[in-house]
C-alpha cells in the first residue's frame, strides 16, 4: 500500500503537467485563430483523403475540446443549409378547371416533422393550405420536395388557425427516404437573442432558397392572437410562409408564419420575420395527430384554454407601501390576482382571491404576466395548473397557499373572431 502512495505522489506532478497543458492548449486554441485554421486544414486533409467517419471525429473533438467550432461558422451554416434541404418542401393549390374559380393558386413552404414506412407528415402554415381547405372540390393541393422528381397529392391531416400551424401528408412513391427536422426541446432555455439561424423555403416563388440572420426576439407576444413569435431578421419573403428557422444544431426554433412591413400594400422584407415558437408548433403538432388517429378524420380546431384570472401588476407607489421596495429586485412578486368578474370560475372555487400575490406557476417562480400566459398557450383544456400565493398584509402576518385546478377552453367563437380581425389587417 505505501508503494502505491508513493507511486501516485510521484505521479501527481506529471499528471497537473498533464492538465496544465491541456488547459493552455484549450485557451490557446480557443483564441488565436490561426491555429485553428490549420487544425482545420488538417482536419480537412483526413476527411477528403482519409477517411470521412475519422474526419467527423476528429473535426466533433476539435469543436468540444478546443472550441474549434467557434471559427467555423460558415461550415456549419453550409452544413445545414445542405442537410435541411431535403427536408424542406414546396406545396402548391392548383385551381382546378372548373370554368369559375380563379385567382385561388399559390405556393406557400412546409417540412417534414414526422415520416413512417407509408407516409411523410409535413409542418406548414394554416393561411398555405386554408383555401384547399375551405374549397377540396376546387383547389388541388400538391407538394414537391427537394429529392423527388414528381407531384405528390397532399391530405390535409389538420389545422389550427389560431397559431396558424397545419399538418398535411403525402403517400411515398418509391421508398423514398425522407428526413423530418426535430424541434428545439425548450425554447426558453435554447434560444437567446443574437442565435444564428438559417431560413430555408421559396420566398418569391425562387425555390429552395435558404437566407441567414439572427433570433432579435423570443416569445414576442401581441403580433398574433393568442400565441407567441419568434422575431429574426433573416431574409423572408412571400412563399417562404410555413418553412423552417433552423438553429446552427440543425432544429426547428420556429415555423415562419409573416413579415411586417408598414406602409407596404404587398409584403415585402424590411428586416422583421415572424415565426411561430417551436413550443407552440409542437403542441399543435401533436393535438392534430392523436386525433387524427383517433378519429381518422381532418381537426378544423385547437382548443385554447382560459386565462383564470386576470392579474395586475404592483405600481411603484404600492410597492413602496407595503415595503416591497427594500426587497432585492429578484425577491419581489410584482403580480397580484384579480378575481373580479371571475367569481364563477374554478379558481375562485378552490379558493383564490383578488389580492393573492403569485410566486410560482407549476413550481417554477414567476415574475410577470408572460409566465402565466406562456402557461395557458401552451396548456389544453383539462389540464391542470397548480399556483403558489401569498395572502395577507403586514399587520394579520402573511401565508402561502396553494391551489390546483383544471383549465377550461376559451370560447371558439371569440377566438375565430379575433382570427378573421387579424386577417383583416
Amino acid at each position: 500500500m505505501d508503494r502505491i502512495k508513493k507511486r501516485i505522489k510521484k505521479a501527481l506532478p506529471t499528471v497537473g503537467l498533464i492538465a496544465l497543458t491541456l488547459v493552455l492548449s484549450v485557451i490557446v486554441n480557443s483564441y488565436i485563430r490561426e491555429i485553428q485554421v490549420k487544425v482545420h486544414q488538417g482536419i480537412a486533409w483526413v476527411w477528403n483523403d482519409v477517411n470521412e467517419t475519422a474526419g467527423e471525429f476528429l473535426y466533433d473533438t476539435n469543436g468540444v475540446i478546443f472550441n474549434g467550432k467557434g471559427f467555423d461558422t460558415e461550415r456549419d451554416i453550409k452544413h445545414i443549409i445542405n442537410e435541411s434541404f431535403r427536408s424542406v418542401v414546396q406545396i402548391n393549390m392548383i385551381p382546378k378547371e372548373t370554368g369559375y374559380v380563379k385567382n385561388l393558386g399559390g405556393t406557400g413552404t412546409g417540412f417534414f416533422v414526422m415520416v413512417d414506412d407509408e407516409y411523410g407528415y409535413i409542418m406548414t402554415n394554416f393561411h398555405v393550405i386554408e383555401r384547399a381547405l375551405l374549397l377540396p372540390l376546387n383547389i388541388d393541393l400538391k407538394v414537391n420536395t427537394a429529392t423527388d422528381w414528381w407531384d405528390y397529392e397532399a391530405e390535409i391531416i389538420g389545422a389550427d388557425p389560431v397559431a396558424d400551424i397545419a399538418l398535411v401528408r403525402i403517400k411515398k412513391k418509391d421508398n423514398e427516404d425522407w428526413k423530418p427536422l426535430e424541434f428545439v426541446e425548450d425554447s426558453r432555455i435554447e434560444l437567446t437573442e443574437g442565435d444564428p439561424v438559417v431560413v430555408i423555403g421559396h420566398g418569391m416563388s425562387l425555390p429552395f432558397t435558404a437566407s441567414t440572420g439572427h433570433i432579435n426576439y423570443t416569445n414576442r407576444f401581441g403580433t398574433g392572437i393568442y400565441t407567441l413569435h419568434l422575431q429574426i431578421d433573416a431574409v423572408v419573403n412571400q412563399g417562404n410562409s410555413g418553412g423552417p428557422v433552423v438553429t446552427h444544431d440543425g432544429k426547428v426554433a420556429g415555423v415562419v408564419v409573416s413579415i411586417l412591413s408598414p406602409g407596404r400594400q404587398v409584403p415585402g422584407w424590411d428586416g422583421v420575420g415572424l415565426a411561430v415558437m417551436a413550443d407552440i408548433a409542437k403542441r399543435t403538432c401533436k393535438y392534430i395527430m392523436d386525433k387524427y388517429k383517433e378519429t381518422g378524420e381532418t381537426v378544423k380546431w385547437v382548443p385554447y384554454v382560459e386565462v383564470p384570472y386576470k392579474f395586475k401588476i404592483f405600481s411603484y407607489d404600492e410597492m413602496k407601501d407595503n415595503g416591497m421596495l427594500e426587497l432585492d429586485r429578484k425577491d419581489r412578486n410584482m403580480m397580484y390576482v384579480d378575481m373580479e368578474g371571475n367569481e364563477e370560475g374554478q379558481a375562485y372555487k378552490e379558493g383564490l382571491r383578488s389580492g393573492d400575490i403569485l410566486l410560482e406557476i407549476n413550481g417554477e417562480p414567476t415574475r410577470g404576466p408572460l409566465d402565466l400566459l406562456y402557461v395557458a398557450i401552451h396548456s389544453l383544456p383539462g389540464d391542470t395548473i397548480t399556483l403558489k400565493v401569498k395572502r395577507g398584509d403586514e399587520f394579520t402576518g402573511y401565508e402561502e397557499l396553494e391551489f390546483s385546478f383544471e383549465l377550461n377552453e376559451k370560447d371558439e367563437k371569440e377566438l375565430r373572431e379575433f382570427v378573421n380581425k387579424m386577417k383583416q389587417r
